[in-house]
């Protein structure tokens, strides 16, 4: 029998129930992502090089997993499947470019929350596209949640913060949403080191052809920025992202993103001892708004992952 990580579902050999295999990965997968906003800032480096040199290590790294395991691959041999995947990088590419350039502009704790709330636009996606059921609790989610990112724009209620950045990681969380939904699509019939091999090259490629067109720095950095730069590859990307790709074959898209709902809680707290971030009373209540929000929106989903047997 080959090995594949795809093997490692509920139907593994490995003796643990459903909920507690996915409340291991979704520990691995928040103590991941909880780091990426905290490593960007201290490598002193730009959005742009940041999010470059993530999804290019994190793609030189599965491109070799896949030369030693010399597996042939559906998404090659698939236009449409490989169009898919190919797009799904370049959502990834914006995603990444529009949050981590937030970051320079409003408290990790801010852009990390508004990020995060791509579940609320995943829940209108589904319901396009896969036409699934949205429940009374998921709307008035929705309602809370697109009050409480409007709030945040609200001058008299921010506190010496960019709107822009605001509106930086809203774009981040629109593009997340592409990102997720077109990967729970080809997910369903390619493997995980296929699709995030792909994805992530795809994303590097877009992110170098924006650096070429707009001047960025890309390689003048100091040896500093590059360790910085291989912990964002290894730890958010290789053991946040590429683990949330994973389960994503296995239960819906806003199920499956549900754990970036403790990032903003993981990554505040780290800035505050790394960065010295403080956030004022009303940001708390705002953060508490929107992620209360997104958990009434991802409720439904959550409760029948864990009822099913």
């Amino acid at each position: 029998m080959k090995f594949s990580i795809d093997n490692l579902s509920e139907n593994s050999p490995i003796n643990i129930s459903r909920i507690a295999f996915y409340a291991l990965v979704f520990t691995i997968i928040f103590l991941s992502i909880s780091v990426a906003s905290i490593l960007v800032l201290l490598s002193k480096a730009s959005a742009v090089a940041c999010a470059f040199w993530r999804t290019f290590l994190s793609a030189i790294i599965l491109w070799f997993m896949k030369l030693l395991l010399n597996r042939s691959w559906i998404g090659l041999r698939d236009y449409k499947v490989l169009s898919l995947i190919v797009l799904s990088g370049v959502f990834l590419a914006a995603h990444f470019l529009f949050w981590m350039e937030s970051l320079f502009l409003v408290p990790v704790a801010v852009s990390t929350t508004i990020v995060v709330s791509y579940p609320l636009f995943s829940l209108v996606v589904d319901k396009i596209i896969y036409n699934e059921r949205i429940y009374r609790i998921q709307y008035i989610g929705l309602i809370m949640g697109f009050i409480g990112i409007a709030l945040f724009m609200e001058p008299r209620l921010i506190d010496g913060y960019s709107i822009y950045g605001v509106i930086l990681a809203l774009l981040g969380a629109v593009a997340a949403t592409g990102y997720f939904s077109i990967g729970r699509r080809v997910r369903k019939i390619v493997d995980l080191l296929e699709y995030t091999t792909i994805a992530y090259s795809s994303a590097a490629i877009t992110l170098l052809i924006y650096s070429l067109i707009s001047g960025a720095n890309l390689i003048h950095y100091g040896l500093n920025s590059y360790v910085y730069f291989f912990l964002l590859a290894i730890i958010p990307m290789l053991g946040g992202h590429t683990l949330l790709n994973y389960v994503l074959k296995y239960i819906k898209t806003s199920s499956a993103t549900s754990i970036a709902l403790g990032e903003p809680v993981g990554a505040s707290i780290l800035a505050y001892i790394f960065l010295g971030q403080i956030i004022t009373t009303i940001q708390i209540f705002l953060i508490i708004l929107v992620l209360s929000s997104i958990i009434l929106v991802l409720y439904p989903d959550i409760r029948n992952v864990t009822e099913e047997k």
